[in-house]
Order: C-alpha cells, then sequence, then structure tokens
C-alpha cells in the first residue's frame, strides 16, 4: 500500500482595503492509495498574522507553493497529523478491522 499525499490551496481571504492583505488561507490535502484508490481529503484553516508584516509579497505575485510553506510553517510540529490521520482512515477501509463483538447461536442450540 502506497498513499500519496497532496497538499493545496483552496481559497484565501484577504483584508478589505487597499492592501489586500491575505489572512486566512484554506488549504486541503488529498490522499490516495495507489493500490486500492481509496482516497480521502483533511481540510484546514490558517490564520495570519497580519501587523507589522515583513517581507511582504503583493497578491498577485504570490504563488500556491508561497502559501503552502506559509500553511506549513504555521503548522509546525503539527504538519504531519493531517497525513496519518488520512493515511490511518485509508488503512482501516482497506484493512478493517475485526469487529469487537460478534453474534454466535445460543450454546444449547447447536
Amino acid at each position: 500500500m502506497l498513499i500519496t499525499h497532496t497538499w493545496s490551496i483552496e481559497s484565501l481571504e484577504q483584508l478589505n482595503d487597499e492592501t489586500g492583505t491575505v489572512t486566512n488561507i484554506l488549504y486541503t490535502v488529498h490522499s490516495i492509495d495507489s493500490d486500492s484508490d481509496v482516497s480521502c481529503n483533511a481540510s484546514g484553516v490558517v490564520r495570519l498574522i497580519t501587523e507589522n508584516i515583513q517581507n511582504f509579497i503583493e497578491y498577485q505575485d504570490l504563488t500556491e507553493e508561497i502559501l503552502l510553506g506559509w500553511v506549513k510553517e504555521k503548522l509546525g510540529e503539527n504538519l504531519g497529523n493531517h497525513e496519518v490521520n488520512n493515511a490511518s482512515w485509508i488503512n482501516s477501509v482497506v484493512n478493517p478491522p475485526a469487529p469487537r463483538t460478534v453474534s454466535k447461536p445460543l450454546p444449547w442450540t447447536t
């Protein structure tokens, strides 16, 4: 089972002023098992601090690569949680665990 994870930017929110500064980034992590084609998504929002911005990038100059860099930096040590959770869910679908309980005939009827 080989699971690949693809990060993408779904949408941006900006300040409603002349700067158009990005305040929120909605991202998605799409994970798929290449053997079974089972897939799932995890989404989240990263809120950016917009005070005292250094190295401001104009809106028209933003790229998905830049924005994903900001998302991953903001997520920090929690970055892998989406991938781990997606992989666990896919694994549970591809290899479902045994049921915790089962129904069996009554012992005196067999």
